[in-house]
């Protein structure tokens, strides 16, 4: 069932014949504490779990593509453009967050570049596989929206905190 454009990574594993496998990376993220185990099966037909070997460029910032990533193990930095300098590293992300979820939601190009800081484990989830869920399994659908809207309130309000704290 997953479709949809991907990184150039090295897939490990794609729902039917690793589906057991992402249903136990699902359950061990705090996104997704609250999903029964049936709606965890079910997302999981919808994904795909890649290897990001050090120095893999997960996304790059302005690129045009539409898929969000759960750091399942590993390391990444989130890197920003910097007017001819050097990027410079925003955050590292730690396993259990994700990243992405921005261009899912509004098709927009990525903000920033995010580069694997070690060997790395991702499940991913298309923009069109996300649609795929929303008219297959609509309940799932708003479940998993209505996480991505606490997720990026969430990081609304970390950054307006920042952001004060500049001025």
């Amino acid at each position: 069932m997953a479709t949809g454009s991907a990184p150039k990574l090295e897939q490990i594993g794609h729902s039917g014949n690793f589906k057991g496998e992402v249903v136990s990376m699902l359950e061990n993220n705090n996104m997704f504490t609250d999903f029964e185990r049936q709606e965890l099966r079910t997302l999981a037909d919808y994904c795909q779990a890649y290897l990001a070997p050090i120095g893999t460029i997960v996304f790059n910032e302005g690129e045009q593509s539409s898929y969000l990533c759960l750091l399942v193990e590993g390391k990444l930095s989130v890197l920003k453009d910097s007017d001819g300098e050097k990027s410079k590293k925003l955050v590292d992300v730690r396993p259990g967050k994700t990243i992405g979820e921005m261009s899912v939601i509004d098709g927009l190009p990525y903000s920033a570049t995010v580069k694997a800081a070690a060997n790395s484990r991702l499940i991913l989830i298309t923009k069109e596989n996300f649609a795929k869920i929303t008219e297959d399994h609509p309940r799932l659908g708003v479940k998993i929206l209505w996480k991505f809207s606490q997720l990026l309130s969430l990081r609304l309000r970390q950054t307006s905190g920042k952001l004060i704290d500049l001025l």
